[in-house]
């Protein structure tokens, strides 16, 4: 009740109020909208790095040219030799079938790998034979004479570029059994990896397990590392000797922003992070493909505006109801409190009908005038706690005692104008006279005592505009304007009942 008067009575409040919910509600409508529109694009990120994971998977390690050198190290008898008797290298036959496989696959170069580890035929579009190198110590080497076609990516010594190479497993005999003879090495550039990358449109980077950015969309990030740079990670890389002489005299940088997967804030823009697999039989792990999506572009800051504006307009137009809801249980309210009142004061008046009713049938009862006064000043005490009264009629020489009520020795004339009665009486103009409590001039007596009065009630008695006589009444404390508007009206009944 209490709310709904405050919220009728100060309506602009209750709409600042009701702005501030909007504002509130179309900013979480308006956040909430695009965190799913964000969420929705994070979801299709990780569908689309995962085709191309797969995408990369076919371009290496599923390749036709890993199935090319796959089938050379199985059914290509002078390889088999090369690869495990001391026959001279680069035999013409053996140059010959390299060149026409490399030129057939568009690779970079080709060659045998002894079971001891070394070069022993090649074949290099830049005419730059590899021939008596030793890879011992190169991962793809280890990998394939433990019987596993891998993909290696590098930064080769020589060259100083970046390339992927295709190493499978030479067989003794025509399967897939027995411990290998050698290996099988193709070259490529990156160009394929690189198109995939940049195909999307997005941020892409090609992950080395070490956390090397060995490829990117974004040229600036390669060679970054993913993640704090300490001198143990960088040891390790260096350790590896798998990206040439790049990080031989320096430390890589770190890369801008994080690549965890989700949500990530760096070089001022909000991100979205897939990222994917891409198992090459790396020793040292995995590598990864990782997709950034700038949410900026595909989600703009404006993409929540409709949401956020139809959830301010709700709550706008349920505060208007509400509003309206409000003013008519106010309006309701102060109905039904009007009709209390109006029934509180007919009950009101019904009762100083009846009181003054009663004191007119008291007064009507009586034997003689003397009785009938005596009997107001009863009916005085009863209605308004009157502790003592007197009533003096005029006559021509002023005003006599004509009935007291407790009163101990009243005097027995007033001249007009005498005391404050008889100036009352005088002056024909009733009083309230507020008697000063404990330091008063009045006291009321009783057999076991006195008390000051807190009121005393002066008025005259008169009828057609005659002065029939005054009234004085002694109450405990100030009366109640209903209570003394009683009293003027009970003076009435007195007027008439003292002229017979």
């Amino acid at each position: 009740m209490l709310v709904i008067e405050r919220i009728a009575k100060y309506p602009l409040r209750a709409w600042a109020v009701v702005t501030l919910l909007a504002v509130a509600a179309a900013l979480l409508a308006g956040s909430s909208y695009r965190a799913r529109m964000e969420q929705g694009r994070l979801e299709l990120l990780n569908i689309d790095v995962q085709r191309d994971a797969i995408a990369a998977m076919s371009l290496t390690l599923d390749s036709n040219l890993m199935g090319a050198i796959s089938l050379l190290g199985l059914i290509e008898p002078d390889i088999k030799k090369e690869s495990t008797g001391p026959i001279p290298a680069n035999q013409p036959n053996i140059s010959a079938l390299l060149e026409n496989v490399g030129r057939a696959q568009h690779i970079q170069g080709l060659f045998v790998v002894g079971r001891d580890g070394f070069v022993k035929s090649s074949w290099d579009d830049s005419g730059k034979p590899s021939t008596g190198i030793d890879v011992r110590f190169r991962p793809y080497y280890k990998e394939a004479m433990a019987g596993r076609n891998n993909i290696y990516a590098a930064i080769s010594l020589a060259r100083g570029d970046h390339a992927l190479y295709f190493a499978a497993p030479v067989y003794a005999g025509m399967a897939r059994r027995g411990d290998p003879v050698g290996v099988v090495v193709a070259r490529t550039d990156m160009e394929k990896l690189e198109r995939l990358l940049a195909r999307s449109g997005q941020a892409a980077i090609l992950l080395s397990p070490q956390g090397v950015v060995f490829a990117s969309s974004r040229r600036e990030w390669r060679g970054m590392l993913a993640g704090e740079v300490t001198p143990a990670r960088v040891a390790e890389i260096r350790a590896v000797r798998q990206f040439g002489k790049l990080f031989d005299e320096k430390a890589p940088r770190t890369l801008p922003l994080g690549l965890v997967p989700g949500m990530v804030q760096g070089e001022g823009r909000h991100y979205a992070v897939a990222s994917a697999v891409v198992d090459w039989n790396d020793p040292s792990g995995s590598w990864k493909l990782v997709v950034l999506e700038d949410l900026g572009q595909s989600v703009p800051v404006g993409t929540g505006v409709p949401a956020a504006s139809m959830a301010a307009a709700v709550v706008v137009l349920l505060g208007a109801a509400g509003m309206r809801a409000v003013r008519s249980q106010a309006a309701q309210q102060r109905a039904h409190l009007e009709l209390e009142r109006v029934a509180q004061e007919q009950a009101l008046r019904a009762e100083r009908k009846m009181q003054l009713a009663q004191v007119a049938l008291q007064m009507q009862q009586a034997p003689d005038r003397h009785a009938r006064l005596t009997a107001f000043l009863d009916q005085c005490h009863q209605l308004f706690g009157a502790m003592q009264g007197s009533i003096y009629a005029a006559d021509a020489d002023g005003l006599a005692l004509a009935a007291s009520y407790a009163s101990s020795v009243p005097p027995e004339r007033l001249a007009l104008g005498e005391g404050l009665l008889g100036q009352c009486a005088l002056e024909r103009k009733a009083r309230i006279v507020d008697a000063g409590g404990a330091n008063a001039a009045w006291s009321i007596r009783s057999g076991l005592g006195s008390a000051a009065p807190g009121a005393l009630l002066l008025a005259p008695v008169q009828l057609s505009g005659r002065l029939l006589g005054a009234v004085e009444l002694a109450l405990p404390q100030m009366p109640e304007a209903a209570a003394h508007e009683q009293f003027l009206a009970a003076l009435d009944l007195l007027a008439i009942n003292m002229t017979e």
